[in-house]
């Protein structure tokens, strides 16, 4: 009672084999992402050092982030993308000036230059942890309005039918299960 079975993967075979694959692909584009940053960064420390500077200075709230390797990947996002918002208009007050050591020293020095290189990090932050904190409020208040609305009709279907029939109902449960 020999019978031919063809291998064949489990389920949770496949889904290791998936995220083993998944892993593979995302290590592979943050070595690409890695490399056009080092490449680019060069570049820019070659040809445009003032630039360099105030952007590897402003940079900092996101290279903690990037250092804290947090799972959530839209927050690293965020926090880059809004971070560069900020750096961008300080660049353009460097290059407007004249991009010399000189000029993006004075820009370092100045405080408000650091809250606009920072802020764009701040606002990131608020997004990403704030905000859902305040929707959960809003879903909590949502549900907290729909069960005193529910209680309501609860009450109302008790009066029409009686007591009688919230017993039945519990009993009729418990039978079901």
């Amino acid at each position: 009672a020999w019978s031919f079975r063809p291998f064949t993967l489990s389920d949770s075979d496949m889904a290791k084999e998936a995220k083993q694959t998944a892993a593979i692909a995302s290590s592979t584009g943050k070595n690409i992402a890695l490399f056009w940053v080092m490449v680019l960064s060069g570049l820019g420390l070659v040809f445009a050092p003032p630039t360099m500077l105030i952007l590897i200075v402003g940079m900092i709230p996101s290279l903690v982030a990037i250092l804290l390797k947090t799972e959530r990947t839209g927050t690293l996002a965020a926090m880059l993308a809004f971070n560069l918002a900020g750096i961008i208009p300080v660049i353009g007050i460097l290059w407007e000036r004249g991009q010399n050591f000189q000029e993006a020293f004075k820009l370092l020095s100045d405080v408000y230059m650091w809250l606009a290189m920072f802020g764009g990090a701040g606002i990131a932050v608020f997004l990403a942890w704030a905000v859902p904190i305040v929707v959960f409020a809003a879903y909590e208040l949502q549900a907290k309005a729909n069960i005193v609305k529910l209680e309501k009709q609860r009450s109302k279907l008790v009066e029409e039918w009686g007591g009688q029939f919230v017993t039945d109902v519990k009993e009729y449960s418990q039978v079901g299960r």
